[in-house]
C-alpha cells in the first residue's frame, strides 16, 4: 500500500505543478526566451534536438509527407523531377535539352538539267554538354532518336526535294590519321596506358571502317608514332602494308626519349596534304581527319634532328622507318594547318604531367582545327576517349535536297528535334542562289 500511495502522491504533485504552467509557459520564467518550451512571441534561439520552432512552440515536426515530396523548412515540397531522356529539371520543371547543329561540311551548285539548286550538308547534333547524339538509336537504345529537316525563308523543302539516303551524291571518303605518343611515360601510369592505347586505336578505326564501308564510301587511314623521332609502318618483305590489327603490335617505348609533339603534328599535315593532293579524299564532301594522342609536354621540338633516319622491324614481320625534324613549334604547326583548312583535328590529352598551358595548346590546335579536344587521366578510361572520337563520325548526318530556286538571296535553317523530348537545335545560314554564284552541278560519276 505504501509503494501505490507514493506513486499517486508524486502524480498529484507532477499535476499541480503542470497547472501552474498556464498552458506550458512558465511565470517564473516569464517571456525571457531562456526556456525552449516557452510560447511567447519571440522565437526562441534554439530547440532541442529533433523539434523545430512551429506554430509558437518547440514541436518535433511531421516528416510524413505524399509519395514524390520531402520535408523541407518546414513544408512538404516536391522531390527532384525524373526527367525524360533529352530534358533537364529547372526549378520544379522538367525542360527539353537545347540542342546544337555542328555543319560539318557545305557543298552548293545549279543543276543545268532541271534549273535546280543541289545542297548537301554533312552535320553532327550535340546536346548541352557537347556530346553528339546518335541519330538512329536514343538514350534507351530506341529507333529514330532524332529528326532533321532544312527550312529555305522558314518553309520547310517539299519532301519530293530529298536526295535519297543510299545516293552517290551523298557519300563521302573519308581519310583518317593517328598520331600517337610513344614515349616512355606512356608506361609509368598506373596502370600503364601504352597497351590501352593501342587497344582503343584499333578499336576506332575498325569502328570508323565499318561504318564508311557500309556507306559504300571510300576509307583511307594513316599511322605516325613518335617520341624525339617521327615513325611510320613500311611494307614487309611481300610488300604487304599493315593492317589495322597491327597496331597492337608498336614497340614498346625506351627509357630516355624525349617528346617531339609539334615536330609530328606538323609532319601529319603534310601527309594528308600529299594525299589530297594525290586525289585521296578529295571531292567537295571528303573528309581529312587527324587525331592527335599525347600524355606529356613537348620537350624536343626546338631541337633540329633532322639528319636522324633509319629502319626498324619486329621479328621480321612488321616494318618500320623512323626520320628526324626540323626545328618546329606551335605557330608553325597552327601555319601550316591554316594552309590546309580541309583538314579537322581531334586531341585526347591524357595523364596528370600535362602542364595548364600544354593542355591550352592541345584545346586551341582542336578549335583551330574545327575539332574536339578531350582529356583524361585514368588509364582505364582510354577506351572511352577514344570512343568519344569514334562517335564524332558515326554519328554524322549527311542531308541533301534538290529544289527549284529563282535567283536571289535566301536564308536558310538546318533543324533538328529529339523526337522523344522536342529537344531542338537549328544552325543558320545564307546563300546567293544563281547560276553564276553557285556553279554548274558535276556529272554524276
Amino acid at each position: 500500500m505504501a509503494v501505490k500511495y507514493s506513486l499517486w502522491f508524486g502524480g498529484v504533485v507532477f499535476s499541480l505543478l503542470m497547472l501552474g504552467c498556464e498552458g506550458g509557459k512558465s511565470p517564473g520564467v516569464g517571456c525571457n526566451g531562456n526556456s525552449p518550451y516557452s510560447q511567447c512571441d519571440d522565437a526562441p534561439k534554439s530547440c532541442p534536438n529533433g523539434q523545430e520552432w512551429l506554430d509558437g512552440k518547440c514541436q518535433t515536426p511531421n516528416t510524413a509527407c505524399p509519395l514524390g515530396q520531402h520535408r523541407q523548412n518546414g513544408e512538404c515540397v516536391d522531390d527532384g523531377l525524373a526527367c525524360d531522356a533529352g530534358e533537364h529539371q529547372e526549378g520544379d520543371q522538367c525542360i527539353a535539352d537545347q540542342l546544337s547543329v555542328e555543319i560539318v561540311s557545305q557543298s552548293s551548285c545549279w543543276n543545268p538539267e532541271n534549273g535546280a539548286t543541289r545542297l548537301i550538308m554533312q552535320f553532327v547534333t550535340r546536346d548541352e554538354s557537347g556530346v553528339a547524339l546518335d541519330p538512329e538509336l536514343d538514350a534507351n537504345q530506341e529507333p529514330t532518336a532524332l529528326v532533321s529537316q532544312l527550312y529555305v525563308d522558314n518553309r520547310p523543302t517539299d519532301v519530293e526535294s530529298l536526295l535519297n539516303r543510299d545516293s552517290e551524291l551523298l557519300k563521302s571518303d573519308l581519310a583518317l590519321s593517328l598520331v600517337l605518343d610513344s614515349t616512355y611515360s606512356m608506361l609509368t601510369h598506373e596502370p600503364p596506358a601504352f597497351e590501352p592505347m593501342k587497344a582503343a586505336a584499333v578499336d576506332v578505326l575498325t569502328g570508323i571502317r565499318d561504318v564508311w564501308a557500309a556507306n559504300n564510301a571510300q576509307f583511307h587511314w594513316e599511322l605516325t608514332w613518335f617520341n624525339e623521332v617521327i615513325f611510320r609502318p613500311a611494307p614487309n618483305n611481300s610488300d604487304e602494308p599493315w593492317s589495322i590489327a597491327d597496331i597492337t603490335n608498336l614497340p614498346q617505348p625506351a627509357a630516355g626519349d624525349f617528346t617531339g609533339l609539334w615536330k609530328a603534328v606538323h609532319n601529319a599535315i603534310g601527309i594528308h596534304q600529299e594525299l589530297y593532293d594525290n586525289d585521296i579524299a578529295a571531292g567537295s564532301r571528303d573528309q581529312h581527319v587527324m587525331v592527335v594522342f599525347s600524355d606529356g609536354a613537348d620537350n624536343h621540338s626546338y631541337f633540329n634532328n633532322s639528319n636522324a633516319s633509319g629502319t626498324g622491324d619486329l621479328n621480321g614481320l612488321l616494318y618500320w622507318t623512323y626520320k628526324g625534324y626540323p626545328s618546329t613549334d606551335v605557330q608553325d604547326v597552327q601555319s601550316r594547318l591554316s594552309e590546309f583548312p580541309n583538314l579537322r583535328v581531334y586531341v585526347i590529352g591524357f595523364g596528370e604531367q600535362l602542364e595548364e598551358s600544354e593542355k591550352q595548346n592541345l584545346r586551341d590546335l582542336a578549335d583551330q582545327g574545327r575539332g574536339q579536344y578531350f582529356f583524361g587521366s585514368d588509364s582505364n578510361a582510354l577506351g572511352q576517349l577514344f570512343d568519344s572520337v569514334k562517335r564524332e563520325f558515326i554519328t554524322m548526318q549527311t542531308l541533301g535536297v534538290e529544289t527549284p530556286l529563282r535567283d536571289g538571296e535566301y536564308n536558310f535553317s538546318l533543324r533538328t528535334q529529339h523526337i522523344a523530348s522536342g529537344a531542338e537545335g537549328r544552325q543558320d545560314f545564307s546563300l546567293e542562289i544563281s547560276e553564276e554564284s553557285l556553279g554548274p552541278c558535276a556529272a554524276i560519276p
